[in-house]
């Protein structure tokens, strides 16, 4: 019966997996970090400099190298575009689902260890994650690696410990120091649950610190090697950013402080119902793997809650405790009458948000004409201008969400993981035909002439940039190239007001065109389209 269920388990993996690929390099890179990391392994594979983390070949301070590295092999094989930026994830996916099955499996039961991954692999956001071309999947997975002794309440022996620090050094190597602030907090409260004795707390409490010394080991080496050639101003340029990422929103992303509670009960579906009441229920679910989940959890939550910057995916570490009380909850036969009800009222709720939203696009789409003229922000008007076609079939998301919730609400469920399952079809089925028919669509509005613009622009002898607005569309998609730099003039002031040894090419919003005008007069406006403003400033 095992190898049975492992069978159609290895089966299910595999068609997930091979779901991830179609399409996703038929759609554009998103800016900002879709792109913005996808130029930095653009730049480091052209240059040669594997080091030096740079945009517009300037040093980039924001990130650590691992995943560029990662994105940069991928580049060499499958060639610069969005497939090889995105395919780094769709490994991070497949990785995942391996490592949830076999640690589930060594510490619970053979349901728990094949319903851990199929929530994680089917709810909401994770599965455009592992299509994304961000950090956060990798970053994630290598933190639940370093926490599984603490997870499990084991501590650290000289093995694991090791390898605890291995990947706890791979996860600040690959966004930062909050891996390890992350980590730490995870780690303390590890020791303030911990019912062993006084003795042995201690002894715990000085094998987390040797593991997070050496786990500085990998970074430590990086930052070294980059002293030498700058004493030290990148590392203390990275670490301004860290803090400064800390303590203010982020170029505009703020948000409230209910904010990721929201992102996850949305946004992680139909894992989070499934979750909410086993996550809340400490007295049933009590093992020492739950306690670790818990503490994971709402570290994490609690964290980025605290801090001001606030974007969906710096809670995407909350999807695996959340998916693992998922698969918790109905491992055992039946929910109880109380949870029962929150998953129904908590998956009817969600599923009509969901609804509403896949009608709500086409039909807003089809009588824009009608709405344009109550639009005062000038440039969401001229983005929604733009002639975009949404044929009838863009009303099959709608459709598979009617059809699924009244499957949920006529079938009779024999237990508690079958009307799981069918939530879970119903999202797998539901992303794989909305992506398709919705994702390239608003791509348009949101950016495609923008890439369009400096997509033109690719292989020409040309300076690019931009105006009033950030963006990192016109240095992967023109393909500028470091040797073009090295003849020429990178900084911005040079660009726009001084000798131009090239041709400038750049974009405004259309707000701010009268103003780019007049602080760069010698700017030729070219033409104007989908909220932006298209300039070039001859060569000089």
């Amino acid at each position: 019966m095992k190898s049975f269920s492992r069978f159609w388990g290895l089966l299910f993996l595999l068609l997930v997996v091979s779901s991830w690929m179609l399409g996703i390099n038929n759609l554009d890179l998103y800016d900002w970090d879709e792109l913005n990391f996808a130029e930095i392994a653009r730049e480091m594979l052209l240059s040669g400099d594997w080091l030096h983390p740079t945009v517009n070949y300037l040093p980039f301070h924001e990130k650590p190298p691992l995943f560029a590295w990662m994105q940069l092999h991928s580049f060499r094989g499958f060639g610069l575009g969005p497939f090889a930026a995105r395919f780094p994830n769709i490994i991070c996916g497949l990785v995942s689902a391996v490592v949830l099955f076999f640690f589930a499996r060594k510490h619970t039961d053979e349901k728990i260890a094949l319903r851990w991954p199929a929530f994680f692999l089917l709810s909401l956001l994770p599965q455009l994650y592992f299509r994304s071309g961000i950090i956060d999947p990798w970053f994630n997975l290598f933190i639940l690696l370093a926490l599984l002794p603490v997870l499990t309440g084991k501590g650290y022996s000289l093995k694991n410990g090791l390898a605890s620090s291995l990947f706890l050094g791979l996860a600040v190597m690959t966004k930062g120091p909050a891996a390890g602030l992350i980590v730490g907090l995870c780690w303390l409260g590890a020791l303030y649950y911990n019912d062993q004795p006084k003795s042995s707390r201690i002894r715990q409490a000085i094998s987390f610190g040797l593991v997070g010394l050496l786990a500085l080991l990998p970074i430590a080496i990086w930052v070294a090697f980059l002293w030498q050639d700058d004493d030290g101003y990148f590392a203390k340029e990275f670490l301004r950013y860290q803090w400064r990422l800390f303590r203010q929103p982020d170029a505009g992303h703020g948000g409230f402080p209910g904010y990721h509670f929201v992102v996850l009960l949305i946004g992680c579906f139909p894992a989070s119902v499934f979750a909410l009441p086993a996550l809340l229920r400490r007295k049933v679910f009590n093992s020492k793997l739950d306690q670790g989940m818990r503490i994971l959890f709402w570290v994490v939550l609690i964290l980025f809650s605290v801090v001001s910057t606030k974007i969906v995916h710096y809670s995407s570490l909350c999807y695996l405790p959340l998916c693992w009380f998922a698969a918790r909850a109905v491992s055992g036969e039946h929910l109880p009458a109380r949870d029962l009800r929150i998953v129904k009222r908590g998956s009817l709720l969600i599923w009509g948000i969901y609804a509403v939203a896949s009608l709500m696009l086409p039909l807003l789409a089809w009588n824009l004409e009608n709405l344009l003229p109550y639009i005062s922000d000038d440039e969401l008007r001229a983005r929604l201008e733009l002639v975009v076609d949404w044929p009838w079939y863009t009303l099959l998301p709608f459709t598979t969400v009617m059809v699924g919730i009244i499957a949920l609400y006529k079938f009779t469920f024999v237990n508690t993981w079958s009307l799981a399952s069918l939530h879970l079809l119903i999202m797998g089925l539901f992303v794989a035909i909305a992506l398709p028919c919705f994702a390239p669509r608003l791509q348009t509005y949101s950016q495609g002439e923008l890439v369009a613009f400096y997509r033109n622009l690719k292989d020409k002898e040309v300076s690019v940039g931009t105006a009033y607005h950030k963006s990192y569309a016109q240095w992967f998609y023109s393909g500028i190239l470091p040797d073009t730099y090295r003849k020429g003039c990178q900084y911005r002031q040079c660009r726009f007001h001084g000798l131009n040894p090239r041709p400038l090419f750049f974009s405004s919003p259309i707000n701010k065109t009268e103003r780019v005008l007049r602080e760069v007069p010698d700017a030729h406006l070219l033409y104007q389209s989908g909220g932006y403003s298209f300039y070039q400033r001859p060569s000089q």
